[in-house]
């Protein structure tokens, strides 16, 4: 008998970070209190008409519209960004959230129960440990940053002591994950840890990004539907990152699709929106391979490590109607 797609199905989250909140101070100064909270503030310009298909007789004059938008700044006496958020590992990979289909509950279940004995699951975890030691989730802020250091604090449920690491985000690549050291291996472990078991471990991610004096830094920016006005992501005026913003820079881990070029974030049809391509449009999207797998079809260890990563992703991943 097939086991079909459920029409309920869903998968809870199995890495769960927060927001990203953002700080400033000076680089020779990372271990010392008083760092600063980045304020986001109104810039008020005059800018120029630039719209492809404005008429000759409007191209001089100033553009009434994005003459106010949000910007966000170190002070000029600080010289590097901080960016700390935590992430918490949760157990029970494989288990539905929600399935009106037993059968393909308990299939899917065996099979990533299985998938967990295998080196791929350490492969998964340490793809997740590099997008941390590498800084991936800084997006433009780490672009030409003269240093960046990661700080990872571990803890786990059942020990007193945290476990601290610290990396150079420069001495790990965005497009490959093929310079695995202790450090990395260190916090492949603890990820994996929380991945395969009920063990608790939560994580904190502290980034120092050395940019220069009064350097821009970049918030995420709100979607203004409307509105042409840039608004920037906030908590309690204080410029920070959405936790989908991170959380999306740490599943990219996905360079197993067709004529891979670089890692891309883990999704159902590998769509990457800046790019304006769906990487996994037809038999190796995330439904046509789970549906073969829990069919006992045989798939490469590699789209195996696909499907999982998109369990971990979680979401609502039910059969629709004709």
């Amino acid at each position: 008998m097939t086991i079909d797609l459920p029409s309920l199905l869903s998968f809870e989250r199995k890495i769960e970070n927060s927001d990203a909140l953002m700080f400033s101070g000076n680089w020779a100064e990372q271990d010392k209190e008083g760092w600063r909270a980045i304020k986001i503030i109104p810039r008020l310009n005059r800018s120029t008409q630039s719209a492809y298909g404005i008429s000759d007789d409007k191209k001089n004059q100033p553009n009434p519209v994005a003459s106010s938008n949000d910007d966000a700044n170190l002070p000029l006496e600080h010289d590097t960004l901080k960016v700390s958020f935590t992430l918490r590992l949760i157990g029970n990979l494989g288990l539905p959230f929600a399935c009106n289909s037993p059968e393909f509950e308990t299939a899917i279940k065996q099979k990533v129960d299985e998938f967990k004995q295998t080196d791929m699951l350490d492969e998964l975890a340490k793809r997740y440990a590099y997008n941390i030691a590498n800084g991936r989730f800084l997006w433009r802020n780490r672009v030409g940053a003269k240093n960046i250091t990661i700080k990872v604090t571990i803890d786990r449920q059942d020990s007193e002591d945290a476990e601290v690491l610290s990396f150079n985000a420069y001495d790990y690549s965005l497009n490959n994950f093929d310079n695995a050291d202790e450090k990395i291996n260190r916090l492949a472990s603890a990820i994996k840890e929380g991945l395969a078991s009920e063990t608790f471990i939560f994580i904190s991610v502290e980034a120092f990004v050395e940019l220069g004096n009064g350097q821009r830094v970049f918030p995420s920016q709100e979607m203004n539907m409307g509105e042409k006005r840039k608004v920037l992501f906030k908590i309690h005026d204080q410029a920070a990152m959405h936790n989908v913003k991170v959380g999306n820079a740490l599943r990219t881990v996905d360079d197993w699709y067709p004529d891979a070029q670089f890692p891309i974030a883990a999704e159902p049809f590998g769509a990457v929106t800046q790019r304006g391509q769906a990487y996994r449009k037809s038999k190796t999207d995330l439904y046509t391979l789970m549906q073969a797998w829990v069919n006992d079809t045989e798939l490469e260890d590699e789209q195996k490590a696909y499907v999982v990563a998109n369990l971990i992703r979680g979401g609502v991943f039910s059969k629709g109607g004709d």
